[in-house]
């Protein structure tokens, strides 16, 4: 740790955490639009935490985020290292988030949420695309979002009605789409929910664009290579492999 770090978690008591140090401490050196984007680029996960607990119904609103990303900016204000850590007291001021949730609850019809949260999830899936330079997986979106993956699949079916943007079924289980083998009753998602979180993320969104998984289209093998950066071949390999795995399902209930 370097001892000239005047907020160093380990100077005179300190408790600001190690991974925050260098973005506070340039920031309150110097206080400028870069050291403060920087420091909130460094607590963002703290941001997405703190929404998720207190946003409640309104968690994937646009404005609460954005509020939230003023609380944090407020909190670094009155942060003292001296006297706990820079997550905790982040989150003590995110706690304000649940009022703002509960009116933005109340006021704003169903519809009107949906669409919010519909511009929400096209702007945090562009955010990762910029981010990882390719298609992000329904997993990443989630975790990137705060949003379950049949919320989500549920986001993208309510667009305006077409035979291009609605899935089969409308139900909260249409989320997960029909698997390529013929005859499979729906008690098989909870296979394909195993299958799927022991992917890596590419694989993990190859398994979404191949078989149009929470709303999405189903896409080609050279779409979804041009998506993921990697030839059409590569593609089919994967998706050879993940479909080998759907596979052992049956072979595992003949045993």
């Amino acid at each position: 740790m370097d001892p000239t770090l005047p907020f160093a978690s380990g100077s005179s008591g300190g408790k600001l955490e190690t991974e925050f140090e260098p973005p506070f401490t340039a920031w309150k050196q110097k206080a400028t639009p870069q050291t403060r984007s920087e420091l909130l680029r460094a607590v963002d996960p703290v941001i997405r935490s703190g929404i998720k607990s207190y946003g409640g119904p309104s968690r994937g609103s646009p404005n609460l985020r954005s509020q939230a990303r003023q609380l944090a900016l407020q909190s670094f204000d009155t942060y003292d290292p001296h006297r706990g850590t820079l997550k905790s007291h982040v989150l003590s001021n995110l706690r304000r988030l649940q009022r703002t949730g509960a009116q933005e609850a109340q006021i704003i019809r169903i519809p009107e949420r949906v669409a919010m949260e519909r511009k929400h999830l096209g702007e945090s899936e562009e955010e990762l695309r910029f981010k990882l330079g390719r298609e992000p997986s329904d997993g990443e979106i989630a975790d990137h979002t705060g949003l379950s993956m049949k919320r989500i699949g549920y986001i993208r079916q309510a667009r305006p009605v077409g035979a291009e943007s609605q899935i089969e079924d409308a139900s909260d289980d249409a989320s997960m789409p029909a698997s390529t083998i013929p005859g499979v009753d729906r008690t098989k998602t909870a296979w394909e929910g195993f299958v799927y979180h022991d992917l890596d993320p590419t694989n993990q969104a190859i398994f979404d664009m191949t078989l149009g998984r929470h709303g999405r289209k189903r896409q080609p093998t050279g779409e979804i290579a041009r998506k993921l950066g990697i030839t059409p071949g590569a593609v089919s390999q994967r998706a050879a492999k993940i479909q080998r795995m759907l596979d052992e399902r049956f072979s595992q209930s003949v045993m």
